[in-house]
């Protein structure tokens, strides 16, 4: 059997490699950082990115070399014509300089340099200093489980990930679908049933696209003020949106990190110490990649030190979950769970607190007898201060003011993967999720059940279910791998008011996926039930129900390019 672990790297011209190589630190690798790109091009290229197939180094290229290296302009425009001849020499020019000079990076990592800078960390407070710089890291052909991992680390990290929405996941690559086939399982007597059913999830996900988009055609006909291009990028996403459910955790993504040092060496650490082979490795390439454009930030990962801290964390999760299964907080799957909403818990005092907050910086009283004259306010009174506060928000953009902050609320949730997916990306709270699991069943979109495309995804899940359950028992963590983005799982969210605001106000607009839409409603409604006076401030929360989250964006992007 193949044991391939990771997908090659796209394929460039020597040409293609020449105008790009100074830019990224390899060019045949799936894990590369950045280099000489200002962030504003960094930022344009991580948002493409999210919706392409294409890796960020093509991308480049295609998008930013190639159009000044091949100009698409009429002979008869002589002006455009020179201009473009002038920036194309210019880049041939600066490219070269690169090619010979090295630029920057020729003085940085030099050996003087970097024992300086490693002196200086260790002398004049490394956490510090090591938050002040930062790099760009591109990780290709990595899994969701990998991908999710590496997104836990929230603090001076900020991720950008391909989407399942904008983005067809049944091409082959080399004749085999795109999936990471997890080492352990593969040596284990469970590998050809690994590669069997993978391959089956992804083989029934591509049959089913044209006459899933047949079906949604027939469902949802083009509109006279909707043009081609926006209906098809509706029907497409709606379509996409539907049959993300078979995609399995080991589907291969891309994902972008922009870090500080400080971060980065806290995550290269930390996934040293997982017991899955894929982060491992992932961790290793990245900071060798790192390595060359800020050595001194992430040295300390595979040092003396990185070391115990891996050994405190093997050694720390593996006593929890020894301690776990022995007081009976592990027991095994019931098989089935309706999606949940559960408010844990929450300030018996929260009125209080947010209005003592909203008025303390006005104030020249002490904190302590602030909150004793709120507390004997009127409701009414405190009414009107929390209107005050809220009454010119205009947009959601308009964010609830930092006194929203001062009360805190738990959620313990259960929907399907691939909404945790997506709501997992706000890192201004506190979560915390249980292993991926088919333990807890499986959702069936509405639309493959009203298209009769639902048997082979049902009959796909139980397969999915019965495989995973074999494999848990010795290998829980590799286990993962299989579980499907429709499979349900269970997670908390530990959110202040204010993120519960800007979270629930943007992912229940309507072109929001269906399955998070109502997990934010449900967390709102619950609020509401305790502290209705404060669930008031969020004035942007939509809970209504859409058929087609693409199609009024999509109207609004023709507009803008003049197609309507």
């Amino acid at each position: 059997m193949d044991n391939h672990a990771t997908q090659s790297a796209e394929k460039l011209t020597k040409e293609e490699a020449y105008f790009i190589e100074p830019f990224f630190t390899n060019l045949d690798k799936n894990v590369f950082a950045a280099k000489y790109l200002p962030s504003e091009v960094l930022g344009a290229l991580a948002s493409r990115y999210s919706r392409s197939k294409k890796g960020v180094r093509r991308l480049f290229f295609d998008e930013y070399i190639k159009p000044i290296l091949e100009p698409n302009l009429e002979p008869a425009d002589r002006k455009s014509i020179r201009e473009a001849e002038i920036m194309r020499k210019e880049l041939v020019s600066f490219v070269d300089y690169l090619h010979e000079h090295g630029g920057w990076e020729a003085v940085v990592n030099s050996r003087r340099a970097r024992d300086f800078f490693a002196r200086w960390l260790a002398a004049y407070g490394d956490d510090s200093i090591a938050q002040m710089a930062g790099a760009h890291l591109f990780l290709e052909n990595i899994s969701i489980v990998a991908t999710k991992y590496l997104e836990d680390f929230r603090i001076g990290f900020a991720p950008l990930e391909k989407s399942t929405r904008y983005v067809r996941f049944d091409e082959k690559i080399g004749g085999k679908w795109i999936y990471f086939i997890e080492p352990n399982l593969a040596k284990s007597k469970y590998g050809r049933d690994y590669v069997r059913l993978l391959n089956l999830l992804f083989s029934r996900y591509s049959k089913s696209i044209e006459p899933l988009l047949k079906y949604l055609k027939r469902k949802y006909p083009q509109e006279k003020d909707q043009s081609d291009r926006a209906y098809l990028e509706t029907m497409n996403a709606k379509t996409y949106d539907v049959l993300r459910t078979y995609l399995p955790a080991a589907t291969f993504t891309n994902v972008g990190f922009f870090g500080v040092g400080q971060a980065f060496e806290y995550v290269i650490t930390k996934c040293l110490a997982s017991p899955l082979v894929e982060l491992r490795n992932l961790a290793k390439q990245a900071q060798t990649e790192l390595k060359k454009v800020i050595p001194s930030m992430v040295e300390r990962a595979t040092s003396p030190r990185g070391k115990i801290y891996q050994r405190y964390v093997q050694s720390t999760e593996k006593n929890l979950e020894k301690l776990t299964q022995k007081l009976g907080f592990r027991v095994q799957g019931s098989g089935f769970s309706e999606l949940v909403v559960e408010l844990v818990e929450y300030d018996f005092d929260a009125e209080v607190k947010i209005v003592a907050a909203l008025l303390y910086k006005y104030s020249n009283l002490s904190a302590s007898e602030i909150k004793r004259r709120v507390e004997k306010l009127t409701t009414k009174e405190r009414l009107e201060i929390i209107k005050t506060s809220v009454d010119r928000r205009q947009v959601r953009q308009h964010r609830l003011v930092r006194a929203f902050e001062n009360t805190y609320y738990k959620f313990d949730i259960v929907a399907n993967l691939g909404a945790y997916r997506d709501l997992h990306r706000h890192r201004m709270l506190t979560q915390e999720r249980q292993r991926f699991t088919t333990e807890l069943g499986f959702d069936v979109p509405q639309d493959l059940i009203s298209a009769k495309l639902d048997k082979a995804y049902v009959d796909a899940a139980k397969k999915i279910d019965n495989f995973y359950r074999r494999v848990s028992r010795k290998y829980p963590e590799q286990a993962q791998y299989v579980v499907m983005l429709g499979n349900r799982i269970r997670w908390y969210q530990w959110e202040n008011l204010r993120e519960l605001g800007w979270e629930a106000e943007l992912r229940t607009g309507p072109q929001g996926h269906p399955d998070y839409r109502i997990v934010e409603q449900e967390k709102v409604r619950l609020v509401a039930g305790v502290h209705p006076t404060l669930i008031s401030a969020l004035k942007f929360v939509d809970n209504k129900s859409y058929d087609l989250a693409r199609r009024e964006s999509e109207k609004r992007i023709d507009k803008r390019l003049g197609l309507v």
